[in-house]
């Protein structure tokens, strides 16, 4: 007991200012310290547990800053010159080619279509042919029967000095030659008309073999082994050549944040994610809206028929009012079992833990804010953006 006292004593007022106090000492109180922290952290969160929210949702709120809006859209790569390939003839697709994309040669067989009708068509043709043939014949013979008889008719005219045969009778022999003429040329015409037709129809049959109609990439396959395709449906995209490289794509934007012409996009292909591309745009159609993008120094592996992204940034916004785009989805349980038709764009702002909708005009977006035009908003006003438990909402909006 007298060393401890003793040690005790040995440490002055100095020592504690120069941090010389026993280690053991300064630990107990850390110890102290940290038990506390975690007796005070475990009652609040016991209190949060026990008393709760006294709110069914999650909010956010309304701010007012700058926003660079972006819009994006999936398409396709296109070449120059692109020339739709399709079906002479229907019937079911028994054969088509593995390629989905590359070269192509002019004259390559793409697919084999079974078409059964036109095969038939192709024998009936035939057997017309043969039929026109067969009457052209009969009336061969019918035209030198009635030259033969009009021969001796016209000989027995001569030697008996116009005595015999009679006038009518020679004259009805006249008329029978040209009836028969006419007759020979009647079937001549049916026989040049039913070539025609079988030719047509042995043309539409060997169009079953569907080929390339020029040398160029295959940009889009647009059939699949055994689909049954209708006459003159689109099968392939062929692009003539590459460069210039397009994209079109049906892009939007909010009435505060315009598209236009020579915009700067980026792409991101599926086939190249990690190889972004820049592209501008060139051309804006009104009606449908429509946009082409024209790549910039595009990367060579890129090819026609290659699925994107387009990505555009539009011009800044400055101190707009911004909501979390989750606020604009959300929708009360009663008001969404009850909704039909098109949705007008609303948010709901929390009084008093209550939900207040108000409407309003959406402008651009960056993909996580929007900016909202409204009269009845303020910053610092708290949206909802979700339900913290779904089921109090549904119970909320039963009573």
């Amino acid at each position: 007991m007298t060393e401890i006292l003793d040690d005790q004593e040995k440490h002055t007022p100095l020592d504690a200012l120069l941090d010389a106090v026993p280690r053991g000492v300064m630990r107990h109180w850390l110890t102290l310290l940290l038990l506390a922290i975690a007796a005070l952290g475990a009652l609040t969160f016991f209190i949060r547990f026990v008393t709760g929210d006294n709110t069914p949702y999650y909010s956010a709120p309304v701010e007012r800053g700058d926003l660079v809006p972006r819009v994006s859209e999936r398409g396709l790569v296109r070449g120059s010159g692109e020339v739709a390939v399709t079906a002479a003839v229907g019937g079911r697709v028994t054969w088509i080619t593995g390629k989905s994309d590359g070269d192509v040669a002019k004259g390559e067989i793409l697919a084999v279509l079974e078409a059964g009708q036109v095969a038939s068509a192709v024998a009936i043709g035939r057997s017309r042919v043969a039929a026109a043939r067969a009457s052209l014949e009969a009336a061969q013979v019918t035209a030198q029967d009635a030259a033969s008889r009009l021969d001796r008719f016209e000989s027995v005219w001569k030697r008996s000095n116009g005595r015999a045969p009679a006038l009518d009778e020679l004259e009805g022999a006249r008329v029978g030659v040209r009836r028969a003429a006419l007759g020979v040329e009647v079937a001549q015409a049916e026989v040049r008309a039913a070539k025609v037709q079988l030719k047509d129809q042995q043309t539409r049959l060997a169009s079953a073999a569907v080929r390339a109609p020029i040398a160029g990439t295959l940009v889009m396959r647009q059939i699949q082994l055994g689909q049954t395709v209708a006459e003159n449906q689109p099968l392939f995209t062929i692009a003539a050549g590459i460069a210039p490289l397009t994209i079109e794509v049906p892009l939007t934007a909010g009435p505060g944040a315009p598209i236009r012409r020579g915009a700067q996009a980026q792409l991101r292909f599926d086939a190249l994610p990690d190889v972004p591309q820049s592209a501008r745009l060139t051309l804006l159609r009104a009606i449908p809206l429509r946009t082409v993008f024209t790549l910039e120094n595009p990367d060579p592996r890129i090819r026609p028929g290659m699925a994107a992204t387009v990505e555009v940034d539009l011009p800044e916004r400055r101190n707009v009012l911004l909501v979390p785009d989750a606020a604009l989805a959300f929708e009360p349980v009663d008001r969404q079992e009850g909704r039909q038709g098109p949705r007008r764009e609303r948010i709901y702002v929390l009084e008093h833990g209550d939900p207040r909708r108000v409407y309003v005009t959406v402008g651009g977006s960056d993909g996580k804010r929007s900016e909202v035009f409204a009269n009845d908003l303020e910053p610092g006003d708290q949206v909802i953006i979700g339900w913290r438990d779904v089921r109090s909402g549904t119970a909320r909006s039963r009573r």
